[in-house]
């Protein structure tokens, strides 16, 4: 049986969430993430309270739909960041039925970003959340490496990495270190593909937020790192390509990004089998 997979908000940070779950509803999608919080200052994104009408609209959404909300995103952990401040975000989150939220680490102190996944993780854990920590080749957590040391460091029980496996590879990451990290470390797991060539280092965010390729459809290696993946783990579409094919609308983008999900994760199955 092919595993269930979820649709990222990037890429569809134009689209408000009830929307986005419907996209998602009529592409058979089986979970989305929600931007609630920017992942940049002055990005896109759909800040809720709990309760308020939007996050009830995204309910109805859910419920009508069977589309469930798996993930709420972006905390970045910098010196600045007070944890204690985010409760709010977390309470909507719980209520949206959302059981993971997706941080990065922004700042070169790894002992700071330890502390603060570690106080985020001990507020997450009262509404019942994993904390994913996503590492990118353009932030201060850049590596696989880091963000394993960031989760190991903060002793919680439900640290995680979020591994991207375009940022994977970008950061010069490889399947056989995937391999190494204790399974319960890993969290989400996010595809998409690109070319072999990466981009100069000036040009990995534009990529990575706007330029990607449709899973199966460079030359990651994404079968190698699904085989050696948890299989329990979630797995979440993230393909902003609107950039590349402005012909195409978002429901159409939502199509076709599951079309290939589906060919990729099908094509693992036979692999195995």
């Amino acid at each position: 049986m092919m595993s269930p997979f979820g649709l990222a908000p990037l890429g569809f940070l134009e689209v408000p969430p009830p929307e986005l779950i419907a996209l998602a509803a009529e592409a058979h999608f089986a979970f989305v993430t929600l931007r609630t919080r920017p992942a940049v200052p002055g990005g896109a994104a759909f800040p809720m309270r709990a309760g308020d009408p939007l996050a009830r609209a995204c309910r109805r959404r859910s419920a009508e739909t069977g589309v469930a909300i798996g993930a709420i995103e972006q905390v970045g952990l910098a010196r600045g960041t007070d944890v204690a401040s985010l409760r709010e975000m977390l309470e909507v989150g719980a209520e949206l039925g959302a059981t993971r939220v997706v941080c990065s680490g922004d700042d070169p102190d790894l002992a700071l970003v330890v502390d603060r996944f570690a106080q985020l993780c001990c507020l997450a854990a009262e509404f019942g959340m994993e904390v994913a920590l996503e590492f990118m080749p353009f932030r201060a957590v850049q590596t696989l490496e880091q963000a394993h040391h960031v989760v190991t460091a903060s002793g919680a029980a439900n640290a995680r990495v979020c591994l991207d496996t375009l940022h994977l590879i970008r950061s010069g990451g490889s399947v056989s270190e995937v391999r190494d990290v204790p399974p319960q470390q890993l969290g989400l797991l996010q595809l998409s593909d690109a070319p072999a060539e990466a981009p100069a280092p000036d040009g990995l965010a534009e990529e990575a937020r706007e330029r990607r390729l449709l899973p199966g459809h460079g030359a990651l290696p994404l079968a190698d790192i699904i085989a050696v993946y948890p299989d329990t783990r979630p797995i979440e579409a993230e393909v902003p390509m609107a950039r590349e094919f402005p012909q195409l609308d978002a429901r159409e983008r939502a199509r076709q990004i599951a079309g290939a999900m589906r060919a990729l994760l099908a094509g693992c199955q036979r692999c195995e089998a």
